[in-house]
Parts: structure tokens; C-alpha cells; sequence
């Protein structure tokens, strides 16, 4: 086992550093584009029928389509995309994918105080869990 300089062991805290705001940045735009999405489908107009069949479901992607906040949602979730791949060629998946759980946990408070969703104890409980759980994950340190 070789033994790690100091030099080493500060460029290991700041690539982390790095990777960890960019997981940050990429659950952001998760959220982001999740709002964006509801935002506009709240607006679209109601396709009659079962979503099951072809020609409703493709009617529905149409009207949704057609909204400049679904649009907006798609080129979110593509920027989140190149983002990703920046912070997979920085670090370990079984370290940067955990973290985006992080996107449940604010997407929940974002849903209960800017769309008045009801967000009950359970859910509250579940996102403790999941931040406990990604306390547990930044603890340890990717190679």
C-alpha cells in the first residue's frame, strides 16, 4: 500500500469538493426540470380517453409538447444530462448516483411550499431516511 502525500490528499478533498457541488447542481436541475414539467402539463388540455391507447397518449405528448414549460423541462433535464457526464468521469457511480436521491428530498419540500402539495409525515420520514442515508455516502471517500 503506498502511502498518500499531503499534495495528493488535498487534490483528492478538492476533486471531491468539486464532484460533490456538481451532484448538487445536477439534483437541482432534476427538481427544476420536474417543476417545469408539472408546470406545463397542469396547462395542457385534457385528452379524453384512456392515456393506454396510442392515439391518446400520442395526442397527449402533443399537447404537452406544445407548452413552452414542458419545452423548457426537456432542455433542463439536457443540460442535467452533460452535467452528469462531467461528474461520472470524476468519480465512482456507486458514489455520485446515490446522491441524486437528494432530488426526492427537495422536490418534496419544493412541492409543499411552492405547489401546496400536501406532503404528509411518511414523506417527511422517507426524506429524513434519505438524507441520514447520503450522510452515510459522502462519509466515505471515492477514489
Amino acid at each position: 500500500m503506498t502511502a498518500v502525500t499531503p499534495a495528493e490528499n488535498s487534490t483528492r478533498r478538492k476533486i471531491n469538493v468539486t464532484v460533490l457541488a456538481l451532484i448538487l447542481v445536477a439534483v437541482c436541475l432534476e427538481v427544476a426540470g420536474q417543476m417545469l414539467y408539472k408546470a406545463g402539463l397542469d396547462r395542457a388540455a385534457p385528452v379524453p380517453g384512456s392515456l393506454l391507447e396510442i392515439p391518446n397518449l400520442l395526442a397527449f405528448a402533443g399537447h404537452a409538447l406544445s407548452n413552452w414549460r414542458v419545452l423548457a423541462g426537456l432542455g433542463v433535464y439536457a443540460g442535467e444530462v452533460l452535467l452528469w457526464w462531467v461528474v461520472l468521469s470524476k468519480a465512482e457511480v456507486s458514489y455520485a448516483f446515490p446522491l441524486t436521491s437528494l432530488s426526492y428530498v427537495l422536490l418534496l419540500a419544493v412541492a409543499g411550499f411552492i405547489l401546496h402539495e400536501h406532503v404528509n409525515w411518511e414523506r417527511w420520514l422517507g426524506a429524513i431516511t434519505i438524507v441520514i442515508g447520503v450522510f452515510l455516502i459522502t462519509r466515505s471517500v471515492p477514489h
